[in-house]
């Protein structure tokens, strides 16, 4: 059918002007939001395509949406992009993916992306966003951050947002571990200067421990290079090295935790019984390793599902921008156990 349509077709159908279907493909300002939709849907009904080549690459630019991932290689982004990509097919988008390494500044490739392909929106996954107001100006569409570390000075009527409480969820995996009968729990993190989710989820950490009236020990703290198994393994090995008098050992993402388990199991340590082991994020693969990892569990898919959702009301609908923060729960796992009365725990 879409073959048989043209420009002038879908104006007629619309009941609007040729130049108004033209400013509607070419994403100009000065249409009203009652008229686009209309116009999107007549589109959307018959798949119109524009015919020559020119104009269908800004067709297809018009109907693609990029989505920029820091931390590629971390399975827990892996449902979420699929999530992902399967709604913005049902809506006939294209999704633009592209792989950020950690130093890569996410602002400046999502500017540079969007000049070149042209996508009507954008959906950051992971990383930090702590970037200049005029400068996210530049982006020029509307986005959503996605399981993001957001800072307070950016102002929340430019961005949308979909998380969980990295602090909240941290102080209360902490607190739970407390409440079990721990009292020197290790830690690692990513790195000592970062300001990410890993911040976050450290102060949590610390400030559980205080408020239960156990000493924050920077002997038990280490942090890792990345988010990885073998920066797990190998940051769980010096700390083994340097202490190893510790109960359990609460890390910031359950990549670090199942490189942690290799490297506690090489010293000779049994999990739970010498040391408990409690991750973050809730990948599957923790639920299949021995022993199965105890984490926080967040939403992932509900959580990809409502960024698309939020992208697409701001971008059909002109609503303004929305920020979701979700709860996450404790997953119980083969690697925690409960400190009974008689075990060494003082």
């Amino acid at each position: 059918m879409a073959e048989d349509i043209n420009i002038i077709d879908i104006a007629r159908f619309a009941g609007v002007s040729v130049s108004t279907v033209s400013r509607v493909l070419n994403n100009h300002p000065d249409v009203s939001p009652k008229t686009r939709q209309r116009v999107e849907g007549v589109i959307e009904q018959y798949a119109y395509v524009p015919n020559n080549s020119a104009r269908n690459l800004k067709r297809e630019s018009l109907r693609a949406i990029a989505v920029l991932v820091k931390g590629f290689t971390n399975p827990f982004f892996t449902p979420m992009i699929d999530v992902i990509q399967h709604e913005l097919q049902d809506m006939r988008y294209m999704m633009l993916l592209q792989q950020l390494d950690q130093d890569q500044d996410e602002l400046d490739v999502a500017i540079s992306l969007v000049k070149e392909k042209k996508p009507r929106g954008v959906i950051f996954l992971g990383g930090n966003f702590d970037q200049p107001q005029d400068k996210i100006s530049m982006l020029g569409v509307p986005f959503v951050m996605t399981t993001i570390s957001i800072q307070k000075s950016i102002n929340p009527e430019i961005y949308s947002s979909v998380t969980i409480d990295d602090y909240t969820e941290a102080y209360k995996v902490v607190d739970h571990i407390c409440k079990s009968g721990h009292k020197r729990i290790a830690a690692i993190g990513f790195y000592p200067n970062d300001r990410s989710i890993s911040y976050l989820r450290m102060e949590g950490y610390k400030h559980a421990l205080r408020d239960h009236g156990h000493e924050v020990n920077n002997e038990l703290l280490t942090y890792a290079g990345d988010f990885s198994m073998s920066a797990g393994y190998n940051t769980a090995k010096r700390l083994l090295q340097k202490r190893s008098d510790f109960t359990c050992l609460f890390c910031v993402s359950d990549l670090i935790a199942l490189g942690a388990i290799r490297a506690v199991y090489d010293a000779g340590f049994r999990i739970p019984e010498d040391i408990s082991i409690v991750g973050f994020d809730g990948i599957e693969a923790g639920q299949y390793s021995i022993p199965s990892l105890a984490t926080v569990q967040q939403p992932g898919d509900v959580m990809a599902h409502e960024s698309v959702q939020v992208l697409m009301n701001r971008l059909r609908r002109h609503a303004p921008n929305k920020h979701l923060i979700f709860d996450a729960h404790f997953r119980k796992g083969e690697s925690f156990r409960r400190l009974e009365d008689g075990d060494l725990c003082n």
